[in-house]
């Protein structure tokens, strides 16, 4: 299963884009991944709902058949170790899966209703660029404790 993470925008902070790239590179030593960034255009004023619209059908296009994961705050919370759980249940369907994080603006609700799985890295509301290194820092936790390597510490004493 290869996965994909759709991201509205680039990362501009460089302590983002150096987080992103860390996690990336180590992730693309354990299994198929590929990020895809689409533009974020700025909107005119009136015109917020058409460019989510349009920006939704870029985001499906950059899927193409994999099942699609939203991130959004109303999503499913997860532990890691229940992330890790979820994962592997739907590596076990097979096919890919395309983790979707929205810009500034968030993502179109038919998208986000429509995912086949919405999913939280909190109840609190990050910025796109942050929750962009934050699941690729969980994404490779997971991998890492499904090849039983020593990075993930759960429950352990610092």
């Amino acid at each position: 299963m290869r996965w994909i993470l759709v991201a509205v925008g680039k990362l501009k902070d460089a302590h983002y884009r150096d987080g992103a790239a860390e996690y990336l590179a180590r992730l693309a030593r354990s299994r198929p991944f590929k990020l895809v960034e689409i533009s974020d255009a700025p909107v005119k004023p009136g015109r917020e709902a058409a460019a989510l619209r349009e920006e939704a059908e870029r985001i499906r296009l950059a899927c193409g058949g994999a099942r699609i994961v939203a991130l959004t705050e109303r999503g499913e919370q997860l532990s890691t170790s229940q992330l890790a759980a979820k994962l592997g249940a739907q590596e076990a369907l097979g096919g890919d899966l395309a983790f979707v994080i929205g810009g500034a603006n968030g993502l179109e609700g038919d998208l986000e209703r429509g995912a086949d799985w919405q999913l939280a890295l909190s109840a609190l509301t990050l910025p796109h660029q942050l929750a962009r290194v934050v699941l690729l820092e969980q994404l490779y936790r997971v991998e890492t404790m499904r090849r039983g390597e020593p990075y993930h510490r759960a429950g352990t004493v610092g």
